[in-house]
């Protein structure tokens, strides 16, 4: 009889235990999913900030430097003696003066200007420091001097840390040095901000990397993190203009307590992003790490994340219900001895948390069978698809509500469908139907369910990507057009271009280029400011939009020029059309402004034609429009 007790008591410790580590690892496993789902969704909203930012710098260094007078004045700066320095530092800072203060306006802090060895020449938050070399501490202006490249990256250094734009100006193949356009980490932070408010924020930088670097009068608005002296933080008590708000109360109480968090500390160590969960007056809060790397692959800072995790309160709270049920479940199975009704109970208290887990999934999921009907789903896809599960439930899931970019297909045709019938897993996009008829695309993953080595049925897990796929589409709307005049920039132009050359070569159809500059555009912004001449330039290009077709390709080149591509078209049919598009440009009404004109180089495309002597061929052609008086067209012969 001891025996057989002892036995069993061995059995029902060993069955507990197995339920206890069972629970702790599925617990622990939704955890890690929920942590990690964090930390993907902050890097890939960072990572679209910081896109966002350089695609923004670039068109500051295109509109406001690249501008024949500023160029100029750096060229009259080389070689000269420092007195000769020093008159053209004056005149280049008067000049671009306004234009800084605009840019503050658009958060803009640092516009900072670099000879050819690295020295500084004009800063203009500080213009009394110049001359100062930055060879050791600034590794972008070394590069973008050396490589003649643009060079975008985060960065500490003496005024400000945070990601540095460095553009080397070129000048008729002359170099000219570098020029740095950089937003302090409050103007990003806000943009963060704006796609995900639920998060406090904050950036703490490497200790070892910036101090050496500071000027001394710099190093006091800086302090120890709380949770290391190796870690610093910019104005620790939020007294700058610059700085970014207060956190809330609970972001600040977990930053208070990040010290005594191993996961956290073991975290920033690895130098990769994830998220932790720390734990505050029994309430649980995500942190999430995203290291940031400096131009030279050393981790110079770290952006940080904070929001409240009531998921992760729920999964416990949860893991300790169904202990305890578990426990209770094994002691009174032991007690009344009857193992056949323990097993079933332990099968019943497994499925019900198959279906609590699967129902705190933030994705869909639904089984089929061999014959695709629905045997098993959770509430998440319930509320996407706006059914109920009763409706679900018993339904064929290919004709309720999956559709294909071509119309209804066959059950067998259903990609889905097909991991029952090869064998192999599937992931890829569909478009899911809900009950009230919308549509939207869904990112789908299925895999097949085997018994006995045989495929018995199919789990599909899914999720609603439409927002996503909006941003998507946004990011590439702002990668490609400029943000004044709404045409096309110049990085998709040369794209559309290269495009072209090659297709016109392989199948000979025609196409022209026609490069068009506004003619005397700097008195416009010299007498009536740029704000009239940023109207000038949008009223032209919304002119020239109404005279062209949707298949040609007009864009922005840089300042008041511009290039068009008429694909399909001869020059003979191409010189009209841009006859009567200065035509009517002249008879645009600006105001006190005046007329306005415009000059145009048209030349069709040549079977030896790369994009340099094309668009050389173009810039020639407008050059001697200009020189025959402007408002007039010249053409290739």
């Amino acid at each position: 009889m001891f025996t057989g007790i002892f036995y069993v008591a061995a059995f029902l410790c060993l069955l507990w235990s197995s339920g206890f580590v069972y629970l702790r690892h599925e617990r622990n496993t939704l955890e890690r999913m929920h942590l990690a789902n964090q930390t993907t969704t902050l890097n890939m909203v960072w990572q679209a900030v910081v896109k966002s930012h350089k695609t923004g710098m670039q068109v500051y260094f295109d509109t406001y430097i690249m501008q024949p007078q500023v160029l100029e004045l750096l060229r009259a700066a080389q070689g000269g003696s420092e007195s000769d320095q020093a008159v053209q530092r004056v005149r280049l800072y008067r000049y671009l003066y306004p234009i800084y203060q605009k840019l503050r306006e658009r958060d803009v802090r640092q516009l900072h200007f670099h000879t050819p060895d690295a020295r500084s020449f004009l800063r203009f938050h500080s213009p009394n420091h110049f001359g100062d070399s930055l060879a050791t501490i600034r590794p972008s202006v070394v590069m973008a001097n050396r490589d003649h490249r643009y060079i975008q990256g985060f960065e500490t250094g003496r005024w400000l840390s945070g990601f540095r734009n460095v553009f080397p100006i070129l000048y008729s193949d002359e170099d000219l040095g570098s020029v740095e356009i950089s937003q302090p980490f409050e103007s990003l932070r806000r943009e963060i901000w704006h796609l995900d408010k639920s998060n406090d924020f904050m950036l703490v930088y490497k200790a070892s990397l910036l101090l050496p670097k500071l000027f001394e009068e710099q190093k006091k608005i800086y302090g120890s993190s709380l949770f290391s002296q190796d870690w610093l933080v910019e104005d620790p008590r939020w007294e700058l203009p610059d700085s970014p708000p207060k956190m809330s109360g609970p972001a600040q109480k977990v930053y208070a307590g990040l010290s005594e968090s191993q996961s956290f500390i073991q975290a920033l160590s690895q130098k990769q992003p994830q998220s932790v969960a720390v734990k505050v007056q029994d309430e649980f809060y995500r942190v999430t790490i995203i290291p940031l790397e400096d131009v030279e692959g050393l981790t110079a800072a770290v952006l940080l994340s904070f929001s409240a995790a009531p998921e992760i309160d729920e999964m416990y709270w949860n893991y300790r219900t169904d202990l305890l049920i578990f426990s209770v479940m094994v002691l009174f199975g032991g007690i009344t001895f009857l193992l056949f009704l323990q097993s079933k109970q332990v099968v019943v208290e497994k499925q019900r948390n198959i279906q609590l887990i699967a129902n705190t999934m933030n994705d869909g999921l639904y089984v089929m069978n061999d014959k695709g009907v629905i045997t098993f789903v959770n509430a998440t896809a319930s509320e996407i698809l706006g059914y109920s599960c009763h409706e679900l439930l018993g339904q064929e899931a290919h004709a309720l509500f999956h559709f294909h970019d071509n119309g209804r297909c066959s059950l067998s045709e259903c990609p889905i469908f097909n991991v029952l019938l090869s064998n192999a897993s599937y992931a890829g996009e569909e478009v899911f139907r809900r009950k009230d008829g919308s549509s939207f695309v869904a990112e789908v993953a299925s895999e097949p369910m085997f018994k006995k080595e045989k495929v018995v049925s199919a789990v599909t897990i899914f999720r609603d990507i439409t927002e996503r796929k909006k941003m998507e589409e946004q990011l590439t709307h702002l990668c490609n057009v400029d943000p004044l005049t709404n045409a096309f920039n110049r990085r998709y132009f040369l794209q559309v271009l290269e495009t072209e050359i090659q297709k016109s070569k392989r199948y000979r159809t025609p196409f022209v280029l026609a490069m068009g500059d506004v003619d005397h555009f700097k008195r416009v912004n010299d007498a009536f400011g740029h704000e009239a001449g940023d109207r000038v330039l949008k009223e032209i290009v919304a002119s020239i939009h109404e005279r062209i077709r949707s298949a040609d390709v007009f864009a922005r080149w840089g300042g008041e020029e511009f290039v068009l591509l008429l694909a399909n078209t001869s020059l003979s049919v191409a010189v009209p059309l841009v006859e009567n598009i200065i035509a009517n440009i002249r008879l645009l009404d600006f105001g006190e402004i005046g007329v306005v004109t415009i000059s145009f180089g048209v030349t069709d495309h040549h079977k030896e034609d790369t994009i340099d002597t094309l668009l050389n061929r173009a810039d020639k052609l407008l050059y001697e429009a200009k020189e025959a008086g402007r408002n007039c067209i010249r053409a290739s012969e």
